[in-house]
This record gives structure tokens, C-alpha cells and sequence, in this order.
């Protein structure tokens, strides 16, 4: 992977927020360790770096369905996964797709903390990241950094978890569509992230949770809905879902008339429709773009630009009618896809898991409406929903909301019984 296109990368506004969501993870949880200058490190050369990181033992490629492992490449020269002892692994394994419901493969990344599980085993966070694109480049395992997901996951494996975090059905591997909007198929990806972590390390446990961010946090919920039927030999604890893209629909609606925001509220919209183009029969992509919106397209969406400066100049300067459905036909079209890709997909099963939903009334970039929407079906169904809604906030992360998360996923593996269901839904 090239300089550039980990610089690229970082250009968007997704990235300036996994900055800011390690600086919050850090603030919470004491951050990573850290050493004196006169510190002497062990050499790089070393397997594992530290003494004391876990040595794993020869996956299990045993290829039994969705969660089995096709691939285990071990990770090296990582300061957040060294400085903490743990001990990471890039992966492929198998899960299942949306609609078609039919066998893929997905890459990610599990990492495994020092000393001795407990019992019953290590617990397991499958961790959900923010929309980057809809290409295999995409992935973040990809980079070298991970985007800055490393430190993320360092603060859950600090705290006993065995951490994995999916790159999704599309990113990382040639050949699969990607979809921001998939709930089905970014739901499975989630829950056989889990499974195929317990295939890496056998000690990791059956227990497990969710947290996501923006796409991540609609797989998440997704993970959640569908846990009780897709996750058999899995009990999932509880979801965390930050600025969910659980209904997209009020996206529509800007377009129509005329008031998209400029920036990344427009490429959200960009990525949605080109991930229908990718994968539902029958969408026409230029019945919603014109002009400049399409001539410079292919660019704006794309998750290493050249130059990730020019591409967000390019980007704001794309007029909002460019962005306007060719008609009212068009518009219900649009508005009924993304309605149908919205979570909750319908009555909660037995079993249901409960949700924790955290978002902000100003979010300039996931319409706020729309999640009010979702959560109000949500509640209506009887769906065991927390509501965390920050009145004013244009961001997704902060620390607040980190330290919320934890708390609340950490009582959910306690055996906690939720204490607000569905306060703070309007």
C-alpha cells in the first residue's frame, strides 16, 4: 500500500473523526502505555515484539460456513497493538450476503490481549468503522495504521476483550459489491467477525457485543436485529450504534428539494446511490446526478484521491440541483430502496438483543430525522432500545459518548437488565 494512498485516505471528514475517536478512547480508558525515553525496546525482528504478547495458536481453517477462516496473516510493527502486548492478525473469512443470501468473503483484523482469559473465555467486540467507500481499496486493514483503528481496539483489548474489526462484504476483497446500506449483509459481516475470532484464538469466548460508527453503527444494529436467527452458537450481549445509517430516506428528500448539504453530507448521498447502482438490479445511477455531480463523480467518491484536498474543493463546489432526482417517479424509487434497506427490518425475534443508539440532533452529515424515525419503529415493534439523543451535537464521537459506550456495553456483560427502554424516542 502506497504513501499516497494512506495520505489519501486520511483526507476525508471519516478520517478526521477516527482521530478524534482515539483521542476519545484514550481520554476514557487511561490510553495505551507508555514508557520512559530511555526506554530500550525489544527489536522489531522479535515474534511476538513484546515479551509477554500472546502467542497465538495455528488457526482453525476448517471451512465449516459462515465465520470459518480462509486466511490468517499475522501483524507486525504496530504501535498500539506492541504497546499494549497484544497480538493482531489480518483474516479473510467466510460470511453470507444480503439479499441473494448467497457464501463471501471478508477481510478484517482480530486482535487478542495479554494473559489468561477468564472463564467461559475472552469476550469478543466486533467492531463496525465509518463509511470510507464502496471500493476494495477501501479496507482498512489495508493501511498500515488501520486508519486509526488500532488504538480503538487497544482500549477494549486493555480492558480483557478480544477485539475484530470487519473491513466488510466489498472492501479488501476483489470481485463482492460493497454497500453502505446493506443492513443484511453489514449485520452478517459483524456476526461472523465474532465467529471468526473464536476460530483464531480458541480461548475467545461464545459472549459478544457490537459497536459501530455511521455505516458501523447501522451493522451494528444490524448485528443485533439478526443475531437471535443468523447467530447460532453466539450470544451477542448487546449494540452499540453511533449516528446509525438506519434510515437514509430523509437524504432523499434534501435532494428533491434542492437542500443537500455541501461536503460530507453529499458524498453520504453519492456513496448511497452508487451502492444501489452496485447492487440492486434496476437502479439507474444517472436518473439522480447531472452535470457537474457527474462529471466529477467517479473522483469525489473515490477514497484515495489524488489529491484529497482538490477532491473536497471539487466536492463543495458541485451545485445542490445537481443532485435533484429526475422526477417524482425517481424520487419515490429512491426513497422506497432506501426505505427498505432501513433498520428495524421488521417485528424483533426472540431473543432480542438490546441496542444502545447515540446521536446528535445537528449532525450535518446523517439526518438526525431519519434516526428518530428508525427508533420509533424500533420502540414501537417492542425492540429493547436505549435512546442516547444529544440534543444540539454535530458530532458523533466525543467523550462522553465513548465513556457511555463502555459503560453501557460493560453492563450488558455483566448480566445488567436494561433500566431505559426506549426513553428519549420522539
Amino acid at each position: 500500500m502506497s504513501d499516497l494512498l494512506r495520505s489519501s485516505r486520511m483526507g476525508w471528514r471519516a478520517c478526521v473523526a477516527f482521530a478524534a475517536v482515539v483521542a476519545a478512547l484514550s481520554a476514557c480508558s487511561g490510553g495505551v502505555p507508555t514508557y520512559a525515553p530511555d526506554y530500550e525496546r525489544p527489536s522489531r525482528e522479535l515474534t511476538p515484539t513484546f515479551e509477554g504478547a500472546p502467542v497465538l495458536p495455528p488457526p482453525d481453517l476448517t471451512d465449516d460456513g459462515p465465520g470459518s477462516l480462509v486466511r490468517v496473516e499475522p501483524v507486525s510493527g504496530n504501535a498500539s497493538f506492541d504497546n499494549s502486548n497484544s497480538t493482531a492478525v489480518r483474516i479473510v473469512y467466510r460470511s453470507t450476503s444480503g439479499a441473494a443470501g448467497t457464501p463471501t468473503e471478508v477481510s478484517g483484523l482480530v486482535a487478542v490481549p495479554p494473559g489468561q482469559p477468564p472463564a467461559g473465555g475472552w469476550p469478543v467486540v466486533s467492531f463496525g468503522h465509518e463509511m470510507i467507500g464502496v471500493q476494495p481499496k477501501c479496507a482498512p486493514s489495508l493501511v498500515g495504521d488501520f486508519l486509526g483503528y488500532a488504538g480503538q481496539m487497544t482500549t477494549f483489548l486493555n480492558r480483557g476483550y478480544v477485539v475484530v474489526l470487519s473491513d466488510f462484504q466489498g472492501l479488501g476483497i476483489e470481485g463482492q459489491p460493497h454497500s453502505v446500506v446493506d443492513s443484511a449483509a453489514l449485520g452478517n459481516n459483524m456476526i461472523d467477525a465474532a465467529r471468526a475470532a473464536r476460530r483464531v484464538l480458541p480461548s475467545a469466548g461464545t459472549r459478544w457485543a457490537a459497536f459501530g460508527v455511521g455505516e458501523g453503527g447501522l451493522a451494528a444494529w444490524a448485528a443485533a436485529e439478526r443475531a437471535p436467527t443468523y447467530g447460532a452458537g453466539l450470544e451477542m450481549v448487546g449494540s452499540v450504534a453511533v449516528s446509525p445509517y438506519a434510515d437514509l430516506t430523509p437524504l432523499v428528500d434534501a435532494a428533491a428539494a434542492g437542500t443537500l448539504a455541501p461536503g460530507e453530507q453529499s458524498r453520504l448521498y453519492m456513496l448511497a446511490l452508487q451502492s444501489l447502482a452496485n447492487t440492486s438490479p434496476g437502479f439507474d445511477l444517472d436518473a439522480y446526478r447531472t452535470g457537474l455531480a457527474t462529471e466529477r463523480w467517479a473522483t469525489v467518491t473515490d477514497c484515495a484521491p489524488r489529491n484529497p484536498n482538490e477532491a473536497l474543493r471539487l466536492l463543495t463546489e458541485i451545485p445542490r440541483d445537481d443532485f435533484r432526482p429526475r422526477d417524482a417517479g425517481a424520487t419515490d424509487d429512491l426513497r422506497r430502496r432506501l426505505g427498505d434497506a432501513a433498520v428495524p427490518t421488521g417485528p424483533p425475534a426472540p431473543g432480542s438483543v438490546p441496542v444502545l443508539v447515540i446521536y446528535g440532533t445537528d449532525d450535518a452529515v446523517v439526518p438526525a430525522a431519519g434516526i428518530d424515525r428508525a427508533v420509533v419503529r424500533a420502540c414501537a415493534e417492542g425492540d429493547p432500545v436505549e435512546v442516547m439523543r444529544r440534543i444540539g451535537d454535530s458530532k458523533p464521537v466525543n467523550d462522553q459518548v465513548i465513556g457511555s459506550a463502555l459503560s453501557w456495553l460493560l453492563a450488558r456483560f455483566d448480566g445488567q437488565q436494561l433500566g431505559d427502554v426506549c426513553v428519549g424516542a420522539t
